[in-house]
């Protein structure tokens, strides 16, 4: 009998994923395979007519039925791309998405305006993505980054230390301020738990895999921003910014948050698709 090629498994894998409606199916199929090879994307195809021995296969088929029963892609390859870095994820920690780089980038841009050393509280750090890459591309950063979940500070701390920013970056386990009394930040940046109760029992089939501490936003989505903005008065510096990462349909009403908690210039930036994604204000 014919041993199949890599191309066979390609085809294969999608018309499988395909089958259970798994979106992005022939992507899926390549990223498992290219995963289970240790191959770049490109190499499956410049090396497709290739045959794959059993031990590679049986790895490829076990992957492609978690993927079929939507598992998350990300944790089965156990890394997501993040601006600039890669960021390992897995159960336990949410999974970085492409809206929050637009948040990164809106923070640099600030940071990289301010003068000498500035301090940056990333609150619910999860992976540490945020955190990380802040570190990473601000050289005039040092950050504390909290999380309530330990297990998502496990993940954080590998990243920072993977990606050789462990030193510039302080952990602590809390619920938003306990521990960092009587610090005072030049940005707090977040992208807090925003979906309500409505859409938790909507949620799209990979979603169910994610820790719910790190989706559900309270009843209306808009809990976390609430207290954030609330507190975050008592340990900004006067001049500081804060930013916020927040869920459709809610920028408007967290920027009214802002501005009646003592906050001016505040800005909402849209993502991508024209959605309200960015709310940042100044503590005057």
């Amino acid at each position: 009998m014919k041993q199949k090629t890599i191309l066979d498994y390609v085809r294969c894998g999608t018309d499988y994923l395909e089958s259970h409606s798994v979106p992005e199916a022939r992507q899926s199929a390549e990223a498992l395979l290219s995963y289970v090879l240790e191959k770049p994307r490109w190499e499956i195809y410049l090396n497709g007519a290739c045959e794959i021995n059993s031990d590679a296969s049986e790895q490829f088929e076990a992957l492609l039925k978690k993927r079929a029963g939507r598992y998350p892609l990300q944790y089965l390859l156990k890394t997501v791309p993040f601006r600039e870095v890669m960021i390992e994820v897995g159960e336990g920690c949410l999974i970085p998405r492409p809206e929050t780089e637009i948040l990164v980038g809106k923070a640099c841009e600030k940071l990289k305006k301010m003068p000498g050393k500035t301090a940056v509280l990333d609150v619910g750090t999860g992976s540490g993505n945020i955190a990380i890459s802040l570190a990473k591309e601000c050289s005039n950063v040092s950050v504390i980054a909290t999380d309530i979940s330990m297990e998502a500070l496990r993940y954080a701390k590998e990243n920072a230390l993977i990606n050789g920013v462990r030193d510039r970056i302080q952990f602590i386990q809390t619920d938003l301020w306990q521990g960092i009394e009587g610090i005072r930040f030049d940005m707090i940046v977040a992208n807090p738990p925003y979906l309500g109760r409505a859409e938790l029992n909507e949620l799209q089939p990979e979603l169910v895999f994610e820790p719910v501490i790190a989706l559900d936003g309270g009843y209306d989505g808009i809990d976390y921003f609430q207290r954030i903005v609330y507190g975050a008065t008592g340990f900004l510096k006067v001049g500081g910014c804060v930013l916020f990462e927040v869920g459709a349909g809610q920028a408007d009403r967290v920027a009214i948050e802002l501005k009646q908690n003592g906050f001016q210039g505040v800005e909402i930036d849209v993502d991508d698709t024209g959605i309200k994604r960015i709310v940042s204000g100044v503590l005057s």
